[in-house]
């Protein structure tokens, strides 16, 4: 046999192997160290490569039935490495000494970070896709979600703006400052956030008085519901306050707005222009 003949045959006994090796390059294994992790996994179709995450990932219904291996915080090391796993995509508050330990131990650590906005949640969507080989999915979900949003910012972009104060938390009262997924929030749906001049999100009950919004949203970030409806009870109470005489005071769902996904993102988007919009009927 010619060489080079000898070189194609060989070539073409080869191929089935080079595709078995590329399938197995991606991780089969993976442990999830955060809620917004899961969530891009099943987001992407990915769930079947998922064999564990946290006590906090309970959205969607099934990431409830993943093996647990601690809290976002606190993880339990000996169990992890115990599932042999491919690999761990860890979120910004999973302890550093610990991740250290994982990879000490043989076990490939990916550190990812929580978006900060609705393009960051797009690149780290395409990051996700190409890490558990799922590009093309990657790619289907931010084109969708991106329609979405440019479909609402094309009915509210020329609507009169409401002045809006969106409270995340109690004690302290955070808001949303520029530079955030939750100032695009209200800019997209056609508000104007009262705070976006802030270079953190601390705020103050006496500058909200003070500003006087139409509307303020109130999300606890996974705090009981019933804080939300304290705080609304509390903004109430104020007379000379625009949101409370106009009841203009809205609780979101706290797992809808604080999770930035690109799908969420928009759903949360449509939500909020909803609220401040409720004439346009485009987008019901």
């Amino acid at each position: 046999m010619k060489p080079i003949l000898q070189s194609i045959v060989a070539f073409a006994f080869l191929l089935p192997v080079l595709a078995w090796g590329e399938s197995l390059s991606y991780p089969q294994r993976v442990v999830s160290l955060g809620p917004i992790i899961t969530e891009m996994i099943y987001l992407l179709k990915a769930d079947k490569q998922l064999i564990a995450d946290t006590s906090y990932c309970i959205v969607p219904e099934d990431a409830k039935n993943k093996e647990k291996i601690g809290s976002m915080i606190e993880m339990n090391v000996e169990k992890i490495v115990g599932m042999r796993p491919d690999l761990v995509l860890a979120s910004p508050l999973s302890k550093k000494k610990q991740l250290s330990m994982l990879e000490n131990l043989g076990v490939r650590v990916k550190r990812m970070e929580n978006p900060k906005t609705f393009s960051e949640m797009c690149q780290l969507t395409m990051t996700m896709g190409e890490i558990l080989g799922k590009v093309e999915n990657a790619r289907l979900v931010i084109d969708d979600a991106k329609k979405n949003v440019d479909a609402i910012l094309s009915v509210t972009r020329n609507l009169p703006k409401k002045r809006v104060f969106m409270q995340i938390g109690v004690k302290p009262l955070h808001t949303a400052s520029r530079d955030t997924f939750l100032n695009e929030y209200i800019e997209y749906a056609g508000g104007i956030n009262i705070a976006s001049l802030e270079k953190t999100g601390v705020y103050s009950r006496e500058k909200v008085l003070k500003d006087n919004p139409d509307v303020i949203f109130i999300t606890t970030m996974g705090s009981a519901e019933t804080l939300g409806e304290q705080e609304k009870e509390t903004w109430m109470r104020y007379p000379s306050l625009k949101a409370a005489r106009d009841k203009e005071i809205h609780i979101l769902d706290s797992y809808l707005v604080c999770s930035p996904t690109v799908d969420k993102f928009a759903t949360t988007v449509k939500k909020i222009a909803q609220i401040l919009h409720p004439e346009i009927d485009e987008l019901k």
